[in-house]
């Protein structure tokens, strides 16, 4: 898949044209960060913001006392940092660190506010897509505060795994990082993660090792009320 298409199916461009778009790849750059690595730091200057090909990216604070709090985990085929774009600082307003290999497109500053100055309509859409985002985000909020705990954790697996299912065994989902992170995106206790996840063999999921198979796709979704379109698979 080429840099066009990938922006396009994130969500943040999926109403602009692929003129648009096209423009856009031209002045694009893939990067690659080695698990560990940071991405960026609290107060850099807001260069650029991302969308994820693969690996998994964490933002994250360090309060007084010298302790991490994680803001959120993003996986593939979603953006980061696009508010950023818009702050008056022009600085990162938290730091970045890949959570695993990880490759990004980097989205640069410069271009993408310069083609919103010039182009209306593609403000508009973006604007457009930025109410729909907090929507989304407005909706996420919801679930957590209603959906049980291995509701939320089936919800992350449909969400997540693999587009491609394997012949005999299912659909397959390799835990992308630590389980304590993975918990803080569903606001779930870590220690609570393998009891949840235990609850979903009737529904269709199998522990094998580190990987996760799914082998009722359907009986999983119904469990954790997700409509077919919520689907990526």
């Amino acid at each position: 898949m080429n840099t066009t298409d990938i922006i396009k199916k994130t969500t943040l461009f999926h109403s602009v044209d692929l003129e648009a778009i096209g423009a856009l790849a031209d002045k694009c750059h893939k990067k690659t960060y080695a698990k560990g690595r940071d991405i960026f730091a609290m107060g850099d200057k807001a260069d650029a913001f991302f969308i994820i090909l693969e690996g998994w990216v964490k933002l994250y604070r360090v309060s007084k006392e010298g302790e991490e709090v994680i803001i959120h985990v993003f996986g593939p085929g979603e953006s980061f940092a696009e508010a950023a774009v818009f702050n008056d600082t022009k600085t990162y307003p938290v730091n970045a660190q890949a959570l695993n290999d990880t490759s990004l497109i980097e989205i640069p500053r410069s271009f993408f506010v310069q083609k919103i100055e010039d182009d209306s309509q593609f403000a508009l859409r973006m604007l457009g897509a930025i109410a729909a985002r907090q929507h989304y985000l407005v909706q996420q909020l919801e679930q957590v505060t209603t959906r049980t705990a291995p509701q939320r954790i089936g919800a992350f697996l449909i969400r997540f795994c693999r587009k491609r299912r394997e012949e005999k065994e299912g659909w397959i989902v390799d835990l992308p990082y630590d389980k304590s992170v993975i918990s803080t995106r569903m606001n779930i206790k870590p220690e609570t993660f393998s009891r949840a996840l235990g609850k979903l063999e009737p529904y269709g999921v199998q522990l094998d090792g580190k990987r996760i198979v799914i082998t009722d796709m359907e009986a999983l979704a119904d469990f954790c009320d997700i409509s077919p379109n919520e689907k990526p698979c």
